[in-house]
């Protein structure tokens, strides 16, 4: 519709600018005007160069030449064209005022038409204009938020304190350490035991010998409290130098792997509240405590 109703337009100024330039009464009364003539011919050439670039879309060439054409013949159906050039490069406001020229004008057919055209610009104008507003706001902001940076100090001269360091991880608690305290504790309970039974092998052996005159005499029954004093006593001794060797490893092992909390486990381990004693006749069981 926009391309029908300019090209009428256009034709209708060609027309008119056919009549003007060939009217009989005119070239009577004024004589030839070869120069008024050429302009004519020379609109007509603009116009229809115009034409041709407005529908390639070679928009910017179409406005100069009909607004050229406008200048030449002063017909003001060519505002029509000038305006849908001008709509199309986003020239909405200058867009507005040559279709308002050319409806002032009252040369304008469809009237209806191009007032509704105008109507639609005028909202495009304002759609443009809030447009270009918002792009100008972002555009102000952005500069003032640079600025602001640009004159923020490089620095502040106040020290501050570096943040706290992580904790360090937990490290997990060795295997082969707790195994050895645990077989050296086994072993010490097992010597503690056996000294119990050395002792009381030893007992056994006081009670059934008995100082005489002529030495130290023992009964018949004797011999195998002797046997088991000097059996438990050989096991009291290992198991103990065992247990004191296997607990003392694994202490070394725990302290040299673990932290803090690994020698409090390994301290509790050896200084439970059971704790086997030895000594050159045997051993025995030790309940340490306090209150």
């Amino acid at each position: 519709m926009k391309r029908q109703t300019g090209t009428r337009l256009a034709l209708a100024a060609l027309v008119a600018l056919g009549i003007a330039a060939s009217t009989p009464s005119a070239l009577a009364q004024n004589g030839p005007k070869p120069d008024r003539a050429a302009s004519e011919q020379r609109a007509k050439d603009l116009f229809a160069k115009g034409d041709t670039a407005y529908a390639e879309g070679r928009y910017e060439e179409a406005l100069a030449a009909f607004q050229e054409a406008y200048t030449l013949s002063g017909r003001p159906q060519l505002l029509f064209n000038v305006s849908n050039a001008l709509e199309r490069l986003g020239r909405y406001a200058d867009a507005v005022d040559a279709l308002e020229k050319y409806l002032a004008s009252g040369k304008a057919k469809d009237r209806d038409v191009v007032q509704k055209r105008l109507a639609n610009l005028k909202k495009r104008v304002e759609e443009q204009k809030k447009e270009t507003d918002r792009l100008a706001k972002e555009e102000e902001e952005r500069r003032a938020k640079a600025d602001a940076e640009r004159k923020k100090p490089d620095g502040d001269s106040t020290p501050q304190a570096p943040p706290p360091l992580p904790p360090p991880p937990d490290k997990p608690t060795p295997v082969a350490p707790i195994i050895l305290l645990a077989a050296g504790g086994a072993a010490l309970v097992t010597g503690g035991v056996f000294g119990v039974l050395t002792l009381s092998a030893r007992s056994d052996v006081s009670k059934g010998c008995k100082d005489a005159p002529g030495g130290h005499l023992c009964g018949s029954d004797v011999g195998s409290a002797i046997d088991r004093e000097k059996t438990f006593g050989l096991v009291t001794d290992i198991t103990l130098a065992s247990g004191i060797v296997l607990a003392g490893v694994g202490v070394f092992l725990l302290l040299s792997s673990g932290g803090k909390e690994a020698s409090a486990r390994a301290q509790a381990i050896v200084n439970g509240p059971v704790r086997a004693t030895a000594g050159p006749g045997g051993g025995g069981l030790q309940v340490v405590g306090s209150f």
